[in-house]
């Protein structure tokens, strides 16, 4: 079994529970409260700046010139690609990208981030690949899954689409094939750090859409 399948075994009950959560079978009905999605939209927007660090940071650890170009790749599309997205659906609920620039990190949104540069700064390059793997591997499951369910008219067909896109999809192929290089090459304590580190990054990716489901803010100022 390979690495990357060996920690996705292992994240299993993660998982599912990241499928059944009221916030993805909401929006696969295309039920979900929009002022949930906005949260959601505008915590996402504030991730991917720190997202695209990270993968920037990964690109300049880089052991090849293969990751180095998917990493720099993947790094540009979550500042163009995907905030083009972002900025289509901040203008249907009437936000001015800049106010959504201006606003705060949710403590799920913050933590996230922080883990990500973290991990960077001060982890191997495996650890970082293994940290920012969920955040595709992840996505494209749910999106998968959302596909099969989604409504027609759907409101919220512009996201499903963006994750079960096959460029996406090409693009999970290649981070998992870094991450299992990277585990190849890694003994056994470094193994056991990027396992943890894909682990932590699911559990930040069921964190993030808990606190859209719910809109947590910072409390008390």
């Amino acid at each position: 079994m390979s690495f990357c399948n060996r920690i996705w075994t292992e994240a299993a009950p993660l998982l599912d529970a990241i499928h059944a959560h009221p916030f993805n079978r909401e929006l696969a009905e295309g039920s979900l409260d929009r002022a949930a999605f906005r949260h959601y939209m505008i915590q996402d927007s504030l991730y991917l700046q720190g997202f695209a660090r990270a993968l920037s940071l990964g690109a300049a650890k880089a052991p090849g010139a293969a990751e180095i170009e998917d990493f720099a790749r993947a790094a540009q599309v979550a500042i163009v690609v995907e905030r083009a997205l972002h900025a289509d659906y901040l203008g249907q609920f009437g936000i001015d990208p800049a106010e959504a620039a201006a606003s705060d990190h949710s403590p799920a949104c913050q933590a996230y981030v922080d883990f990500l540069l973290t991990r960077a700064a001060l982890g191997s390059f495996g650890e970082l690949a293994a940290a920012i793997l969920p955040c595709f591997w992840v996505y494209h499951e749910v999106g998968a899954l959302i596909a099969t369910r989604s409504r027609p008219d759907n409101f919220y067909q512009a996201w499903i689409n963006t994750y079960t896109d096959p460029e996406f999809a090409a693009a999970v192929a290649r981070m998992q094939a870094h991450v299992d290089k990277a585990a190849t090459g890694a003994g056994d304590d470094e193994r056991a750090r990027m396992g943890k580190a894909f682990l932590r990054s699911t559990q930040y990716e069921f964190m993030f859409w808990d606190s859209a489901w719910r809109q947590v803010t910072w409390p008390v100022g």
